[in-house]
């Protein structure tokens, strides 16, 4: 199992449970409630008398720091199993409610969910904003399920109402990345006169790609003029 490479630096924390016992199907993104950079994050998680860490931290700097390996169960959530499922992400944030992420450090979350998703497989966060329908929720292999800490703990508010709010267009923009809409389909008719060379400086495309497209054309200097090929 692989680490992000949009890591820019690593600070291991001691607190953790080693591997995991469960495949990743979940992302937990946390608020740290305190406005600081990734590094400080590192430290913050490094004492063994703090009993907490993630994978990952996001600072207000917008650096990237791994605190536990991907394949190890971060002590996060407040809950052993979400942990043994969800790769673990604090966010920098405000410390007053309703806990807005730094400028910039959102952006950033949904860039590292992207790489995270893309390198366990998965091709689609769900978001489901009911509690217990999410917890019951089995995603399909190709699914990553969004959870939050306030989920197993009564006294915990992360990741603040600010990315409560914005949960189902977080996932939304995810997905979008995730899954890009092709680009559609362009067609030209050939004019008396032109070549595949001059088609494709036209559409800012190559002759063998032109001949990829059309493979029906088998010599790139015979074409002939109201057919039809595709350019994109």
């Amino acid at each position: 199992m692989s680490n992000s490479s949009l890591v820019d630096l690593t600070i291991l924390s001691p607190n953790h449970s080693g591997n995991r016992k469960q495949k990743i199907t979940r992302i937990t993104v946390h608020c740290t409630a305190c406005l600081v950079t990734a590094y400080r994050i590192g430290t913050i998680f490094q004492p063994r008398s703090r009993n907490a860490s993630c994978n990952y931290g996001i600072g207000t700097d917008l650096k990237v720091v791994m605190c536990v390996p991907e394949s190890m169960r971060s002590w996060c959530s407040s809950s052993n199993d979400n942990d043994q499922r969800a790769v673990t992400i604090e966010a920098a944030s405000s410390n007053v409610k309703p806990y807005e992420f730094a400028p910039g450090v959102y952006e950033k979350t949904i860039e590292l969910c992207v790489d995270i998703c893309k390198r366990n497989g998965k091709k689609k966060v769900v978001y489901i904003s009911d509690q217990n329908k999410a917890l019951k929720y089995q995603p399909a292999e190709d699914e990553m399920l969004l959870t939050f800490h306030r989920w197993f703990s009564k006294t915990k508010s992360c990741p603040g109402d600010w990315f409560m709010q914005r949960a189902a267009s977080f996932a939304g923009e995810i997905n979008k990345r995730l899954n890009p809409t092709p680009e559609p389909e362009q067609y030209y008719i050939i004019k008396p006169g032109d070549t595949l060379t001059k088609i494709a400086k036209l559409y800012n495309t190559s002759v063998p790609m032109l001949m990829t497209l059309n493979p029906k054309i088998t010599n790139k200097n015979k074409i002939k003029a109201g057919d039809i090929i595709r350019v994109k």
